[in-house]
């Protein structure tokens, strides 16, 4: 379980346990007992605050520098985008935390720390950025291939093969249009992919475009966005011919 949400449930259930004991005529005896145990409760909660402490602040003067808005919680409703990646997470307590936003190389951005629990001791942490198109796509996942993913997930949509083997090998691509995917993943682009260390992950969900890769220190977090900015770069012009509902922006120039 993730560990913040953990926290939660703990400090919830110890509430529930309080305020059950208060009901009762024994529980009130035992009432010193659950006060300690109280204690102990808000020590955890308190160790598990000071280990994440140290990067939101450091987020939060990396977003200064770079003239962007920082916020320790999700305010924008993110979790509500139904990308592959928190469709696939959410149930195992996925959280956003450490957003930062606002505009960027002629970018709306939104860049935040996205974790999720693969099992009872084991987190995954990624550092995401998310970009903003004025009308909507078909649904497009680029994800890497040593992913996991479950047999439900594969017919959700079902994996799409290009010509070059060693991309297929190095990329899961899957789309609700075919067409789409073909048309926005040309050869340009999976070199593109191709050349990047660690793989990262890519989404189109409507009008959002995500990337995604391995947590990075609060001082990358610039990288990141040059991740997802690199992408829209690389949508190639067909793509505006053949679905001109939504062009991609483009970075500007000048920084």
């Amino acid at each position: 379980m993730k560990r913040i949400t953990a926290m939660k449930v703990l400090v919830a259930g110890y509430l529930f346990i309080l305020l059950g004991s208060l009901a009762s005529e024994e529980g009130r005896e035992n009432l010193p007992a659950l006060l300690l145990g109280g204690l102990f409760v808000g020590f955890i909660a308190y160790l598990a605050w000071l280990r994440e402490e140290p990067r939101r602040r450091a987020m939060r003067a990396e977003a200064r520098r770079l003239r962007l808005r920082f916020s320790r919680s999700d305010t924008f409703g993110i979790l509500g985008v139904p990308f592959d990646l928190f469709r696939r997470t959410r149930r195992s307590y996925g959280a956003v935390a450490n957003v930062v936003s606002g505009p960027w190389k002629g970018f709306e951005i939104r860049a935040f720390d996205y974790a999720y629990s693969v099992s009872e001791d084991e987190v995954r942490e990624y550092s995401c950025a998310m970009v903003a198109i004025p009308g909507g796509w078909p649904a497009l996942v680029i994800r890497p291939e040593d992913l996991l993913t479950s047999v439900a997930d594969r017919l959700a949509l079902p994996d799409i093969g290009f010509e070059s083997e060693r991309f297929n090998q190095a990329f899961e691509v899957s789309s609700d249009e075919r067409r789409f995917a073909s048309a926005a993943v040309d050869a340009r682009m999976m070199a593109w992919l191709l050349s990047l260390v660690p793989r990262p992950g890519f989404e189109i969900q409507g009008r959002w475009i995500l990337a995604y890769r391995d947590r990075v220190q609060p001082w990358e977090i610039e990288s990141v966005l040059s991740l997802v900015a690199g992408f829209v770069e690389r949508i190639p012009r067909a793509v505006g011919s053949i679905y001109p509902e939504a062009l991609p922006p483009r970075p500007d120039p000048r920084g």
